[in-house]
C-alpha cells in the first residue's frame, strides 16, 4: 500500500524524453531542435543519428550556440552528456558530403531537472 501523507519541501525530479527527425543538406543553416523556456537548469543526454547516404554530410551537434566535438559521419550514431542545456541545434559539418545530398538525422535527447 502507498504511504500518504508524508509530502516534505523536497525538490521533485522531471526525467523527459524528445525525438526529432530533420532533413540536412551542405548548404542549410543550422537547425533549432529545443530551447528551454523554463527557469530551471536542464541536464540531459543528446543522441544523434545521422541516417545519410554515405556521401551525405556529417551533423555536427551545437548546444548553446557552440559546437561540440560531437560529429556524426553518415551510418553513425553518438551521444553525449550535457550540463545547463539552453538549446539544441543541429548542422551539417561544413565540407562534408556532396553538394545538395540530403541526409536525414534524428537527434533524441532526455530532459533532466529539478523544481
Amino acid at each position: 500500500m502507498a504511504k500518504l501523507g508524508n509530502c516534505r519541501a523536497q525538490t521533485c525530479c522531471v526525467n523527459d524524453s524528445v525525438c526529432c527527425n530533420v532533413q540536412l543538406t551542405t548548404e542549410g543553416a543550422a537547425q533549432l531542435i529545443y530551447t528551454d523556456t523554463t527557469t530551471f537548469i536542464i541536464n540531459g543526454t543528446i543522441v544523434v543519428e545521422n541516417n545519410g547516404p554515405t556521401n551525405g554530410p556529417s551533423a555536427t551537434l551545437i548546444v548553446n550556440g557552440v559546437a561540440t566535438a560531437v560529429v556524426v559521419a553518415p551510418g553513425e550514431c553518438e551521444s553525449v552528456t550535457v550540463n545547463n542545456i539552453n538549446t539544441i541545434s543541429v548542422q551539417a559539418t561544413p565540407g562534408t558530403g556532396t553538394t545538395g545530398i540530403i541526409s536525414p538525422v534524428t537527434v533524441s535527447f532526455s530532459l533532466n531537472y529539478k523544481f
